[in-house]
């Protein structure tokens, strides 16, 4: 009888651990989603991985943002406002499939600004 309980128990334990992992990528994904990286960032979660994406998803919004911005431009700049559109747009794509097979993915270029966001 004792058995049975000690073995339920350690069953719960492992059903936990993985629906907690499964929710930290979930959480590591969401910053990847344009404005839904305030997400994570509102959390202030303790956990690396997330504050790792977060960073990351951050930075990717900013640079949605500037290419946003860039429309203004007459003449080119919707030209480099589609290319920036579409490469942040297979970044996140990539991101978020690194994100929730639990791999940290360093973005190129923007991985190094991310490093200046202390949250």
């Amino acid at each position: 009888m004792e058995k049975d309980n000690v073995v339920h128990k350690i069953e719960s334990v492992v059903a936990a651990t993985k629906n907690k992992r499964i929710i930290v990528r979930l959480l590591g994904a969401i910053a990847y989603l344009g404005v839904f990286c305030l997400i994570p960032l509102i959390i202030k979660s303790k956990n690396d991985f997330i504050r790792f994406h977060a960073r990351q998803g951050l930075i990717l919004f900013l640079a949605e943002i500037i290419f946003t911005l860039i429309l203004i431009i007459p003449f080119f700049g919707w030209l480099i406002s589609l290319l920036g559109w579409f490469v942040c747009g297979l970044v996140s794509i990539t991101a978020i499939i690194k994100t929730l097979q639990g791999k940290s993915w360093k973005i190129p270029v923007l991985n190094k600004f991310s490093y200046k966001i202390n949250f």
